[in-house]
């Protein structure tokens, strides 16, 4: 097909996958004045959907502070802030976290760490965690810049304006079959769909995206179960070993394992006990467990996200490896590739996709 033949949809730049990448990616296109279309198989269990879209600064058994915070944070907030208006969807909560220390080590190694490299950040909590329901026993930190984004209800409210839009196609691609690639552009065939680039934002089912399967994965499959704790009456995430946020009525959201042999999507009972026993370590209350899930998180080797374009076809674009602080940081990487797209600005290499391909095989 020509690309002269007219299509019935013109787009600047289509995304496939509607995951928090896809997303994050496609909103900031669209603020920039760009059409945009989004391609989405409408996964219910995604890595996105159940990922608890916290944002700690400081964390890990060394308390270091989280990479590049002070360039991800206030991108991250004023981003949330601004989709929340246009959307009339409120799902971003800045609220202080809470880690619970393990050990007297862990206590002295914070006090020699907090005041050097992150003043600002923390602070011994104004309004401890209640002992009755917690194990305090070596004590506790809060920290004062963290957040939570309610992934799920950022990806239906943006799904529901883009499909207001008419940009958003619930179907399922093949990258290998279903591009038909032009000179400067793609055509969609199935959706009469032509568009300057295609960009994929598709998890760790891109690893077996033809186009940039040199791509080294270093996934890990993480599973989080809810759980209703009834009298519990706490805010804040807290931390200690494994992670426990409210999300209304006595229930809570818990996680994560790690495992990097078995990455499917299947819940385990090893999985379910190894969290159930991490939160009996510190939590003093009965706990009923409601739900449990599983997904595979796509951290890329080296652990950094990706961006950018193929390097021999520039009209194939990448976006991907967001892992588990993606909440916190796909808003910086979003705009980052968006300016190169934009204003042509180049892509740091350590985050360029291109650098990063061996592309003998294509």
């Amino acid at each position: 097909m020509e690309q002269s033949q007219i299509m019935k949809h013109e787009f600047d730049t289509c995304i496939i996958g509607q995951g928090l990448a896809g997303t994050t990616l496609a909103w900031t296109l669209h603020r920039m004045g760009q059409r945009v279309a989004v391609i989405d198989r409408d996964e219910p269990l995604s890595s996105s959907r159940i990922a608890a879209g916290l944002i700690t600064p400081v964390t890990g058994k060394r308390f270091v502070k989280s990479w590049r915070f002070d360039d991800f944070w206030p991108i991250a907030t004023e981003f949330y802030r601004a989709i929340e208006k246009e959307t009339g969807t409120g799902f971003f909560h800045q609220r202080n976290s809470v880690r619970l220390f393990a050990s007297r080590e862990e206590q002295e190694l914070f006090a020699q760490k907090s005041n050097r490299d992150y003043p600002e950040l923390v602070r011994y909590p104004e309004n401890p965690v209640n002992e009755k329901n917690f194990d305090r026993s070596f004590g506790e930190f809060e920290m004062t810049q963290a957040a939570r984004l309610n992934i799920p209800l950022y990806l239906d409210a943006s799904r529901d304006y883009f499909s207001r839009k008419n940009s958003y196609f619930n179907a399922e691609i093949n990258p290998s079959i279903d591009l038909q690639l032009q000179n400067n552009s793609v055509i969609l065939k199935q959706f009469e769909l032509h568009s300057k680039r295609i960009i994929f934002c598709e998890g760790f089912s891109g690893s077996k995206n033809r186009w940039f399967e040199s791509v080294r994965f270093d996934a890990a499959k993480g599973e989080i179960l809810t759980v209703k704790i009834p009298g519990l009456n706490e805010q804040r995430a807290v931390h200690r070993g494994i992670w426990l946020v409210a999300v209304g009525d006595d229930l809570y959201r818990m996680g994560a394992t790690y495992d990097r042999k078995n990455l499917n999507t299947t819940p385990t009972e090893t999985g379910r006990e190894e969290l159930c026993s991490r939160l009996s370590n510190f939590m003093r209350l009965p706990f009923e467990v409601l739900d449990h899930h599983a997904a595979v998180r796509p951290i890329i080797l080296g652990r950094k996200p990706l961006i950018g374009f193929h390097p021999q076809y520039p009209q194939m674009g990448y976006f991907n490896g967001l892992g588990s602080k993606g909440s916190l940081q796909a808003p910086w990487f979003a705009d980052t590739f968006a300016q190169s797209i934009s204003e042509n600005n180049n892509i740091p290499s350590e985050f360029n996709v291109a650098t990063h391909m061996n592309v003998q095989n294509q």
